[in-house]
């Protein structure tokens, strides 16, 4: 978590990173590789903390289900279609927002 939206404390290599966007509102990350090897992308924009435990809990739920063996949480939200992947640096602002279930970033 960092309110710094320049990466210093590198919340875009954290499986679930927050960036403050104002007092107590956030940009909310996921799907960053457990090594480093693998940015996060946008997953909710301007949440508040409610919006950020609403979101991740059914993910959390979903993640305990369904994960694979020895599989990482940045990488179930990958293969689970939460997220798309950030293959590399120019990738970071594409296909951001939540994919799973038809959803939008607006909801």
């Amino acid at each position: 978590m960092t309110g710094c939206p320049n990466g210093c404390a590198r919340p875009y290599l954290a499986e679930i990173g927050l960036v403050g966007k104002g007092p107590g509102r956030y940009n909310l990350y996921l799907g960053a590789a457990f090594d480093g090897s693998r940015l996060s992308k946008l997953y909710a924009e301007d949440v508040d903390h409610a919006a950020i435990v609403t979101r991740l809990d059914p993910l959390f739920g979903a993640y305990a289900a369904e994960r694979e063996a020895g599989e990482h949480f940045g990488d179930f939200v990958i293969r689970a279609g939460v997220v798309a992947p950030t293959k590399n640096g120019r990738d970071f602002h594409a296909n951001v927002g939540v994919r799973r279930a038809g959803r939008t970033a607006a909801e």
